[in-house]
């Protein structure tokens, strides 16, 4: 990951508010330009490709690293405005939250060709009224300052053909995340300064920059837990939101770890006991699939998973086949295959669920490694409660497993991250229109946290996708569509989606 360079022309700095006058002429109108504020916008050249019909205007906007210090230093961060095809487009454009923590909006390297290519097709039902921002928070992607931890990413690239012991791995990591530590603390990075509150003021920055008075939200995931801040700090200054997968702050993953996996798998036992060819094809699948867990968990099994260039060995416990079962759940298009995959594992044909097996590192080179720390350690792990872990582990027995090996408290024990405020774990209350969606099948941010936050904002509206999972608008076209009803109209029809409560249709052997 690198940070995005300084305009490519030296006239940029003082010529800034023109090019933002030229640029709102050429597109029909951006946003009225505020007479001074404190965040400023850069205008620099674009770091992907425009297809040819389309307007984006690109730079960086400068927000304070310390808030709390008058002179504390300025951070870049990337912005890209996707421009209306409107002539006149609405004043309320439309800001993107990305989830993670720690991911891009642009993805890094080649990919970020293929994601705005995506961004361009997705982004088009809104881009007929206003325009669309998207943009890198402090530490990720292309901001400042750079986060990764390339040595954890090293780790990873050396695991050899006999996977590690847990001692082992452990040890590995501890060095990695303490190597990483210690070089971003040399170089002056202030990791208190990466949290939740901290994205929402910066995202709040971003639009005043661009001129915006009012900002309609779009999030995805962790995105939804800014935008759940953002309203609960400056909710006059939403028209609406759209939250996808919805994260609250006044619930921690890190205490329901265990009824998270329970109740993703009884909605995936319960729909295919529902479903008579399933039924027929799978019978007892529940009880069958608790039996290789207990197999597992006794007589683990090593697998080579993996293409020629990602090749590992995995030890194949019964926490690690729970988990396998998860990574594939939280992917709608991989729902229908479940009851199948589950059933070959049990009768001894693993590879099919092994490959979807997350590896047992913790570098990821598509996730800003420290800002994803400073954030998790702040707001999930040293805040957990581990007598409430406990307890949902032993309730939801056995799915407590993904549990087992948990790197977050090693890791935290290592990261300088801040202190959360207690105010902060408080449901957020607003009389904006929201929009939530939720996937039955989402082992991350299930239904019940949707309903959750929808308690204390008093005109939102939750649609449930039976056969869907996390996130979405990316693979329901009903949703993204009704999200962009929502924005237009600030509501949608009691009959939006009517196919949403239709539950998976299931592959057969």
């Amino acid at each position: 990951m690198s940070i995005l360079p300084s305009p490519a022309w030296p006239t940029a700095v003082r010529s800034a508010r023109k090019l933002l006058a030229v640029a709102a002429v050429a597109a029909g109108t951006l946003w009225s330009l505020p007479a001074a504020a404190e965040a400023r916008f850069t205008p620099g050249p674009c770091w992907f490709t425009v297809p040819d019909g389309e307007a984006a205007l690109c730079g960086t906007v400068a927000v304070p690293e310390r808030r709390d210090r008058p002179n504390s230093r300025s951070l870049r961060l990337p912005v890209a405005v996707l421009l209306s095809t409107a002539r006149q487009p609405a004043p309320d454009p439309v800001l993107f939250l990305e989830g993670g923590p720690g991911a891009s909006p642009f993805g890094s390297g080649e990919a970020t060709e293929e994601r705005m290519e995506v961004w361009w097709e997705l982004s088009a039902p809104f881009r007929r009224t206003r325009n669309l921002i998207l943009f890198d928070p402090r530490g990720v992607g292309r901001a400042e300052p750079d986060t990764d931890c390339p040595e954890l990413d090293a780790v990873g690239t050396t695991r050899g053909t006999r996977p590690l012991t847990r001692e082992q791995r452990a040890a590995a990591e501890r060095s990695a995340v303490s190597a990483c530590s210690a070089r971003l603390q040399a170089a002056g990075l202030d990791a208190t300064q990466f949290s939740t509150p901290v994205a929402a003021e910066d995202a709040l920055d971003i639009v005043t920059a661009l001129g915006a008075q009012r900002v309609n939200l779009f999030a995805v995931s962790y995105g939804t837990r800014v935008g759940l801040e953002i309203l609960r700090r400056q909710g006059a200054r939403v028209r609406t939101a759209v939250f996808d997968s919805v994260y609250p702050p006044d619930v921690n993953a890190q205490e329901e770890m265990a009824w998270l996996a329970q109740r993703a798998y009884r909605r995936l036992f319960d729909d295919c006991a529902a479903n008579r060819a399933c039924r027929s094809a799978f019978p007892d699948l529940e009880k069958r699939f608790l039996g290789l867990i207990d197999r597992l968990d006794r007589n683990p099994v090593e697998i080579v998973v993996g293409d020629h260039e990602t090749r590992r060995v995995l030890r194949l416990t019964g926490g690690a086949a729970i988990a396998a079962g998860l990574e594939a759940m939280a992917v709608s298009e991989a729902v229908p295959a479940l009851p199948i995959m589950l059933d070959r594992a049990i009768r001894g044909q693993y590879a099919t669920l092994a490959e979807w097996a997350p590896t047992n590192w913790l570098g990821d080179p598509e996730v800003a490694d420290g800002l994803a720390f400073s954030v998790e350690c702040r707001e999930s792990v040293t805040t957990a409660d581990p007598l409430k872990r406990a307890d949902n582990a032993r309730r939801y027995a056995p799915y407590g497993l993904v549990a087992a090996d948990d790197p977050g408290q090693r890791v935290c024990r290592l990261w300088p991250a801040g202190h959360q405020e207690l105010t902060e774990r408080l449901p957020v209350a607003s009389p904006v229109p929201v929009l939530l969606l939720s996937g039955a099948y989402d082992p991350v941010t299930p239904p019940e946290w949707g309903d959750r936050a929808a308690a204390t904002l008093p005109k939102s509206r939750h649609l449930v996708f039976r056969a869907a999972s996390h996130i979405v608008t990316s693979g329901e076209d009903c949703a993204m569509a009704a999200a962009v009803t929502f924005v237009e109209q600030e509501s949608v029809p009691a009959t939006a989606c009517p196919g949403a409560a239709k539950p998976p249709v299931f592959e057969g052997p």
